[in-house]
């Protein structure tokens, strides 16, 4: 699946993450990187109910993770970001914390720390991905499950790693859900379409309703008006 865009990816993302566990409240997600896949997984691990822990260094990934609204807020030291997880896992409430830090050398002090998330992956490139195997392998044996969101041609192998196309076929084929895009003139246009949606999916329809519920708040700033949606083809002609 080649995907376009951050809510798009977001929406993949949140799939993934169903697929793997229905809810996140009091979990841990650790990712190293904030490209726009990176971006896109700090966004839908918010909505699934996660603390999401991103790293990177890059000044404008950093800036602009913020002026989306991708992140809540950006630490520069792990004590930080620590704190700032404690208080929201255990409250079971979702947070996206950024870590201007350089991902290599936060991994070593994270590993010292003894953090121990739910679900770790990178969106590092080779050859500062080869220096992470060990830091990987380490993490999954604490429980953590290994997962490649890259969805690029040019993403690299990762043998270790579950691949998120991979635990979103099943779910796709069983529903016979495809992707949708609609787009509107305006955002009021957009939250009323969000809300006309919602009234006609069934309430045990939990990955799409909550979608809906929380993309409109954490997506609010893209332009222009849009949202994407799972769907089958009878949904599709009914909207």
């Amino acid at each position: 699946m080649v995907l376009n865009g951050i809510q798009q990816r977001a929406l993949f993302s949140l799939t993934a993450l169903y697929q793997i566990q229905p809810a996140w409240g009091g979990s841990v997600i650790l990712s190293l990187g904030l490209d726009e896949a990176g971006s896109a997984l700090a966004i839908a691990g918010n909505i699934a109910g996660a603390v999401t822990l991103a790293i990177d260094n890059d000044p404008t990934r950093l800036r602009e993770v913020v002026r989306t609204g991708a992140c809540d807020f950006v630490v520069n030291t792990l004590d930080e970001a620590i704190r700032a997880m404690k208080n929201e896992v255990r409250k079971h409430s979702p947070l996206s914390i950024a870590l201007a830090v350089d991902p290599a050398r936060a991994i070593p002090e994270i590993l010292d720390r003894g953090l121990a998330p739910q679900l770790f992956t990178t969106f590092v490139r080779k050859p500062e991905y080869d220096a992470l195997i060990s830091a990987a392998t380490h993490l999954a044996s604490l429980g953590a499950t290994l997962v490649d969101f890259e969805t690029l041609a040019d993403a690299h192998h990762r043998d270790s790693f579950i691949s998120a196309s991979t635990l979103l076929a099943p779910l796709l084929k069983q529903n016979d859900w495809t992707l949708h895009t609609f787009s509107f003139n305006s955002s009021a246009e957009l939250r009323a379409f969000d809300v006309h949606v919602l009234g006609l999916l069934p309430a045990e329809d939990r990955l799409r309703r909550r979608w809906l519920e929380a993309a409109p708040r954490i997506l609010r700033r893209q332009h222009p008006p849009q949202r994407y949606l799972w769907l089958t083809e009878e949904e599709s002609a009914l909207l």
